[in-house]
């Protein structure tokens, strides 16, 4: 027996044992220890009898047999190996915990895209809004394994309507309302922009528990926003009775589900709209065609014989030519070959240069003088979408005149057919709308001007507030009180100087942007020239590069500066001691789209690192910056959150903060 045992692996890393046929335990290394004491068993003792009926089974059918067992948080795959000229089985386990937990992750993951998909088969196929948010609210919750899930509806007055739910009680859907703002996590989310969970609501000191969380036990959650933040829909949130710590894969969920919903919503609002400029067309054909049967009964009870019915053909035919000439934009109609079989006088004189005879009976290839290979392309995707799928969409092409100008036309198509009902070919009307676009530009060069404007004011106003806690700061003898003005007077110049910035510079893909290295000399110039009157043994160092930082970024990383350099003139360096304070800003990291392939709205992102540092005193080694009273550190720290950064302190000869954030979209 010795001999047996003194071939197995004693320093093996995985569990090795030896069993006699009749379940007793001859040897086991320390790796199988785990295992023995999952079986409640030792050396020398018998093993329970279901794993007793396995090493049997083995050593009888002189084949491997094999089972998973779970021991102390670890998942083995235990297999029995039968020795049969010594009536045992060794015994050989192997740690397959990690693989246990890559499947589990990999079916958490398909459910969710499973989720996906089937909530954006729902929003095609549900008829009403309300029961593709119904049916969504049921799956997201499903797939989470949570007990609630909701859609609040941000509505005009700024509260939220629990628009669609799943497990809450009877009677608050529809009705319920949470409050706005900083009232509820609903408003926290809004105005944050970003996902925001809550791991227990009891230690949450973001935002209030609202009374419909309360009555329902909720202790987790998650919300996202739902559309963009400059057009919200409102708010998607999941909560749990139970304490949850939500993982990045399920933010990513909620946030691919808010824009699928998003995207669903828009539709439904732009096919309500097209309805009823459709109904509105509808009217006019029907008020049209009424008349034209009036016409037709008048005329069919004057005919007498074959030829006045030819004759009133002929009239009739003659009248729609008219009918059709009369209409101010281009009409055409063309059979499924793309030859014209009619059109009206504004389509051949305008468009082509030519009388009718010679558009009608030709191609639409034969003239790639007016229709160039893009719009012909565009068009023919269109009509192959209304040819198969029987949907009528309008697009935006561009057409070369007979004038040489280049003008914008809105197309509007539909099939007709023949006496026997078959689809024949395709009508087309031709709306421009050059002008309205050029209106539309114009507006926005004064929506851009009205926005300069604004920034020009508050620029101005803060400028005032400024001098107004200047004056007033003269007023007191107390130092302290002094300090605190003269500290609330340096953050209103910070905004100050940004929103002159902002005057100064344009907007890019619709985000206001600003020169932040520009902005920075001139915020420490200001600091400074407050802080260090008649002293010359500070220095200031700067190591910037020229970065155009976005409005909802560059604004709370200049308080953080204004607070950072602030602290240091104040702290940093007692009445006879020299020093130097350095701001470095540097791009780190350029991203583009995960893909590679930068699509149409995608964003290209980039990591920037802003080092504030001085070479004084130093922070003493009892404050920790991330939880004192200082109101100067605490603004850093929620203003680091709010641009989703991080912040360290590097403690030295003196004191650096290192602040890593992203900027996105520019």
């Amino acid at each position: 027996m010795e001999t047996k045992i003194g071939q197995l692996p004693a320093m093996n890393p995985n569990p090795v044992l030896c069993v006699e046929k009749d379940g007793t335990v001859l040897y086991s290394n320390k790796a199988g220890e785990p295992l023995l004491h999952e079986w409640g068993a030792k050396v020398g003792e018998k093993l329970p009898s279901f794993i007793v009926d396995i090493v049997q089974k083995a050593v009888s059918r002189k084949s491997l047999e094999i089972m998973e067992v779970e021991a102390e948080k670890s998942i083995y795959l235990v297999s029995f190996h039968p020795q049969p000229e010594d009536w045992s089985v060794n015994i050989y386990g192997f740690d397959i915990s990690g693989q246990k937990e890559l499947e589990e992750k990999l079916r958490i993951k398909e459910k969710q895209y499973n989720t996906l998909y089937k909530i954006e088969r729902i929003s095609l196929v549900c008829k009403s809004l309300q029961d593709f948010m119904d049916e969504s609210v049921k799956l997201i919750a499903s797939t989470l394994e949570l007990e609630y899930c909701k859609i609040l509806e941000l509505m005009p007055d700024g509260n939220f309507l629990l628009r669609a739910g799943t497990g809450w009680k009877p009677g608050l859907v529809g009705k319920a309302i949470v409050g706005r703002e900083k009232e509820s996590q609903a408003g926290y989310t809004l105005i944050s922009g970003t996902p925001v969970i809550v791991e227990d609501f009891a230690e949450e000191k973001r935002f209030k528990k609202p009374e419909l969380l309360r009555t329902h036990g909720v202790v987790s959650g998650a919300s996202v926003v739902i559309g963009s933040m400059e057009k919200p829909f409102g708010i998607l949130s999941v909560h749990s009775t139970k304490k949850r710590k939500f993982i990045s894969d399920e933010t990513y969920f909620l946030k691919s589900v808010s824009l699928l919903m998003a995207e669903t919503i828009e539709r439904r609002r732009a096919e309500k709209e097209l309805g009823q400029y459709k109904e509105h067309l509808e009217e006019l054909v029907r008020e049209r065609t009424a008349e034209l049967t009036k016409i037709n009964e008048k005329l069919s009870q004057e005919i007498i014989g074959r030829r006045q019915v030819e004759k009133a053909l002929q009239n009739n035919i003659s009248f729609l030519e008219t009918f059709i000439d009369a209409i101010p934009s281009p009409v055409f109609y063309r059979n499924l070959d793309y030859i014209y079989q009619g059109c009206n006088e504004m389509f051949a004189r305008r468009l082509l240069g030519l009388p009718k005879e010679k558009v009608i009976g030709h191609s639409v290839y034969e003239f790639k003088d007016q229709f160039s290979e893009e719009m012909i392309r565009i068009s023919e995707d269109y009509d192959r979408l209304l040819l198969n799928e029987g949907i009528s969409l309008p697009h935006e092409v561009q057409i070369r005149c007979t004038d040489g100008e280049i003008r914008n036309f809105l197309i509007h198509k539909a099939t007709y057919s023949d006496v026997g009902g078959n689809v024949i070919g395709i009508v087309g009307v031709a709306l421009d709308i050059t002008e309205r676009k050029k209106a539309e530009q114009a507006l926005l060069k004064s929506e851009q001007i009205r926005k300069k404007e604004i920034h020009h004011r508050i620029k101005n106003n803060l400028q005032v507030i400024s001098s107004l806690l200047s004056l007033q700061a003269d007023h007191f003898s107390d130092i302290k009180v002094k300090e605190a003005f003269q500290d609330s007077q340096a953050r209103v110049i910070s905004m100050s100087l940004i929103h002159e910035e902002l005057y100064k510079t344009r907007e890019m893909r619709n985000v206001e942007t600003f020169n932040f290295e520009a902005y920075i000399q001139k915020l420490v110039n200001e600091l400074f020239r407050s802080y260090i009157v008649g002293r010359e043994d500070i220095h200031l160092k700067l190591d910037t590069e020229s970065v155009l930082l976005g409005m909802d970024t560059g604004i709370p990383l200049g308080i953080i500066v204004n607070e950072l350099v602030s602290n240091s003139l104040k702290h940093a360096f007692p009445r006879g001691r020299s020093g130097k304070i350095q701001i470095k800003l540097h791009r780190i990291n350029s991203g583009r789209a995960r893909d590679g392939n930068k699509s149409p709205g995608s964003c290209d992102a980039s990591e920037f690192l802003l080092i504030v540092s001085d070479n004084g005193v130093g922070l003493p080694e009892n404050i920790d910056f991330r939880n004192t009273s200082s109101l100067g550190l605490q603004l850093v720290n929620i203003l680091v959150e709010q641009v989703e950064g991080s912040i360290d302190l590097v403690r030295g000869t003196g004191t650096e903060f290192r602040i890593r954030f992203r900027e996105t979209g520019l």
